[in-house]
Formats: structure tokens, sequence, C-alpha cells
């Protein structure tokens, strides 16, 4: 029973969770310094206790999920749906976009590749994917900021066109790659965003060193969902065979894929964009699970000092409470659930992501 719930939690986090339809207003905790902070937030003083057990997310009839999408992400997931059909070839070279900078700089001992918007006299933003993703998944996102900041989107080791060693790809690793990558490019504090692994990793360097970011914006964070349903090592097989599959599909089939069972009511762009980051992505880049895994929120939000925005995905009354108690660890904190929003929560509303996002810039310049 419990390798089938790690079954449809590794069909939601890979396959990218749909999204849940609502009609409530986004819930708004912020804590700061440990006390509440505006008139119409839900505070809390952080002297409560951390969270002292395993709490298990639990879907109720209030999140009206269907189960048979449920039942074929889980399908997808762990069976693939391409048999033993060869690799296809992902692109040679990274795909121009506008005006912005495709480049590599040298970073932990290995190549990393990246996109940038550039523009002098801008604030840095550095953008962190998620697990199998790439640098370009954002590209929807910083065209809506680009005016204001000059960003960076790079792509993890072992995705994109960033090297693929054979190892390590645990989450220290991956923090040092983003320190050397901020230290390369010579950039100063910039705000870090991340999205689900990228979330943990921004939010481990942040806390790591206190001194490397300005602000950070988590969207849905893997180190967050871990901690509610640790992932164990048995999951790393399948979860390998789920990305060497997705590489063997193709661009037209897995468009499709995410079109009709994924992620529906995508932009066109950003179907192409994803599809495209799954031909590039290495299965060792799974490996991740080892260990510490995506690392645990727990032990990394009491650390993160400066101010946090987190957005959550859609969810059910109870596990909302069981992500503010985990967001309440920060010192100086918000977090917003998006209605309607699956794990990409960018993609699947992205106007409300944009409003979050300014109006936690504009109060941290």
């Amino acid at each position: 029973m419990k390798s089938r719930i790690h079954a449809v939690l590794l069909a939601l986090i890979v396959a990218m969770t749909q999204g849940v339809h609502g009609s409530r207003k986004p819930d708004v905790a912020w804590w700061q310094g440990g006390h509440a902070g505006p008139v119409n937030a839900v505070g809390f003083r952080f002297d409560g206790p951390l969270l002292a057990r395993h709490t298990s997310t639990r879907w109720n009839t209030q999140m009206p999920i269907r189960k048979s999408a449920i039942l074929s992400l889980a399908a997808v997931a762990l069976l693939g749906g391409c048999g033993g059909a060869p690799d296809q070839i992902p692109p040679e070279a990274p795909r121009s976009h506008s005006s912005w900078q495709s480049a590599w700089v040298h970073s932990n001992g290995i190549r990393l590749h990246y996109w940038r918007t550039g523009g002098a006299g801008k604030p840095p933003l550095v953008l962190a994917h998620g697990i199998t993703d790439y640098g370009l998944n954002w590209a929807s996102l910083a065209e809506r900021f680009e005016g204001e900041y000059d960003i960076v989107m790079y792509d993890a080791r072992g995705h994109g066109y960033s090297d693929k060693p054979d190892g390590p790809y645990d989450l220290a690793t991956h923090v040092a790659d983003l320190a050397g990558l901020i230290r390369a490019l010579g950039i100063e504090r910039p705000v870090l965003m991340g999205h689900s692994m990228g979330g943990a990793i921004v939010a481990r360097a942040a806390a790591s060193d206190p001194g490397l970011a300005r602000a950070v914006i988590l969207e849905d964070p893997a180190d967050m969902l871990a901690r509610l349903e640790p992932l164990g090592e048995a999951i790393i097989p399948p979860w390998k065979k789920q990305v060497r599959d997705d590489r063997r599909a193709g661009m037209a089939k897995l468009i499709d894929m995410a079109r009709t069972k994924r992620h529906p009511g995508w932009r066109d762009r950003d179907y192409e964009l994803w599809a495209e980051s799954k031909l590039l992505a290495s299965p060792n880049v799974v490996d991740i699970l080892h260990g510490d895994g995506f690392g645990d929120a727990g032990v990394t939000y009491p650390k993160l000092l400066v101010p946090t925005l987190i957005l959550k995905a859609d969810a059910d009354a109870d596990s909302r409470k069981k992500h503010i108690e985990i967001a309440r660890l920060l010192p100086n904190g918000r977090l917003v659930h998006i209605d309607g929003a699956g794990h990409v929560i960018r993609n699947d509303r992205p106007a409300d992501t944009e409003r979050e996002i300014r109006a936690f810039l504009s109060g941290n310049p």
C-alpha cells in the first residue's frame, strides 16, 4: 500500500498535478521577526513548537480532484508509454529567445548553461527550475519581469544544456553550483526564485549563506512537499524509468501528453518548452533523492532570514493548515495559496502569480 502512495505522490510531483478549481480567495499568512504582520494577515508568534512528527497530506471531498486523473498520472509515472523506443534526438544547441543571452559559466567543476535577459542597472533575479525542467521553462514569467529585472535562468546540472556528469546530484552539490554561478557572473545579492527542486536549492543556499540573496521566492518548493510526505530511495528506479520514457517519446507525443493529461490549460509555447526540457534531462538527476533528498523545510526555514514568499498550489483545508504550520518557521516570510493552481503555479495561474510576486518585490526593493 505504501508503495502505491509513493507512486501517486511521484506522479503528482513529476507529472505536475492538475489544478484544482475553487472560488476561495488566497490564504495569506505573514511572519516577520516572529510576529504577525499586516492587519489582513493570519499571524503567528515564532515561539510555537516545530512540527514534532511526520504529517501526511490528505485529499478530502473539499478538493474535487478526479480519481481517474490521479490514477492516469500514476500510470504515466510508473509505466511510461514509450516502451523500448530509442531516445529522440534533442536539440543540439540552445534555442535563441528574443535578445536574451545564451552562455555557459564554469561552476563547481562543471559547465552550467544559462539564459539572461540582461540590462545594466537592473536588479538581478536568478531562477532555479524544477527537476527534469530547464531554464527556459521560466520564459513566460521572465517576459513579464524583464523590463525591470536582469533575469538569469540557468540549467541545473544534468538538465538542459549544462554538463551531465554521472554524479553527484545531491542537494548540497546543487547549492554549490548555484553559489558558483552567482560568483562567476559577478551578481551581488540577487532575488532567488526556485520551483519545486529549485525551491529547495535556493532555500538551502540562502539559509546557508545569509549574504547570498536579498530575498527568496519559493514556488511549491520540494522541501516542503517532502516534509509532509518523505520520498524514499525506492522510487528512484521508477522515476528514472519515467525520465527515460519521456526522452523516448519525442516532442509531439510529449506535447500531447502535457496538453491532455499533465498540464491542461497552458499556453502552446509553454508546452513546447516543457517537452524540450524532457528530451534534455538525464535520468541521473533523480539521484538527488539519495541521502537527505530535497532537504527538510523544518530544518532550513528557521535559518532563512531574508524576506521570503512561498507560493503554494491549491489544496484542501487540512493541507493548507499543514502548509501554514511549516511556513510559520520562517522568521520573515509570507505564504499564499493560489486557487486553481497545480504544481507549476506560474503556468497554471500566471496573472495571480505575477500579482503576488510584484506585491512581494515592491515591499523588498
